[in-house]
């Protein structure tokens, strides 16, 4: 799923408290919005101390339907993600309520005195019994992953609900778990020039500038390329086929450059001060 990670925390069976994940120590407290999430039970039947983590996710159903009703296009949301997002921080749990967040569990971090037989399969079916909503899952042996994988990357492109196309790192899921990325999503342009953005620490970074191109719901024509090396180690030069992604769906990034016509026209004159520039290398980056 691909939306916020939110931690529920249900006492003597009523929610007591909702965080988001934040940096992974330190996250958000959303309670008052959470008991507004359309398909969370606000009372369930356990009474001892249960602690589960899940997804809060926006349907493309309902962030289309969000985003008719908005006239100005430039005030229009970008993805579900974004709109989720904002959604849960909000001061205002009426608006929180008005966008249709949904949660969706994928871990069950803490339920004394129940017995799941070692199964992450028992878990969810309680969780279901106690009135959550689950992610899919299937159960699967190593022979049968491939074909299981396949399946649910079928299904993605049919679910109403967003899935997210990389789904963290070490620290953000259980050790005893496997994250599958999907593929980035990629696509084609042509780089049109490189532009020497000035940091105030006096660094002149390139940006490549490129035709703009649809990712991850948001057009794109712009993106770090960081520093001299990188440029050099994609060969980049202007008028050169290139390929560009999100990374984490977010930073557009060059993932290839087809042309490889070569690194040319390097400042020698800064773009902001007039003065002379000059290459320097640290730990063998330029």
């Amino acid at each position: 799923m691909d939306g916020l990670t939110v931690v529920l925390t249900y006492e003597d069976g009523v929610i007591a408290k909702a965080v988001t994940r934040g940096n992974g120590e330190i996250g958000a407290v959303i309670t008052p919005n959470a008991r507004t999430f359309i398909n969370i039970p606000t009372t369930i039947p356990y009474k001892g101390q249960l602690i589960l983590r899940g997804e809060a996710v926006i349907s493309y159903s309902d962030f289309e339907k969000l985003n008719d009703s908005i006239a100005d296009v430039d005030a229009k949301y970008k993805n579900p993600r974004n709109l989720c997002s904002g959604s849960v921080r909000q001061l205002n749990s009426g608006i929180t309520a008005s966008r249709n967040v949904q949660f969706m569990a994928f871990a069950l971090v803490r339920a004394d005195g129940v017995d799941f037989k070692n199964s992450r399969k028992e878990q969810f079916l309680w969780l279901s019994r106690l009135g959550f909503e689950s992610v899919e899952f299937v159960e699967d042996t190593g022979e049968t992953l491939s074909g299981a994988v396949s399946g649910f990357a079928d299904k993605r492109e049919r679910y109403d609900l967003p899935c997210g196309q990389s789904l963290g790192r070490t620290a953000k899921f259980p050790r005893d778990s496997i994250a599958f990325k999907w593929a980035d999503e990629i696509q084609e342009t042509t780089l049109s020039y490189i532009e020497w953005s000035a940091s105030r620490t006096g660094l002149i970074n390139p940006v490549a500038v490129f035709e703009p191109v649809e990712l991850e719901g948001t057009t794109v024509s712009r993106a770090s390329v960081h520093n001299i090396s990188i440029m050099e180690g994609l060969e980049l030069g202007a008028g050169d086929r290139i390929t560009v992604y999100k990374a984490n769906m977010i930073i557009p990034q060059i993932a290839d450059d087809l042309t490889r016509s070569g690194v040319r026209d390097i400042p020698k004159i800064c773009p902001v001060c007039g003065g002379k520039t000059e290459i320097r290398s640290l730990n063998d980056v330029k």
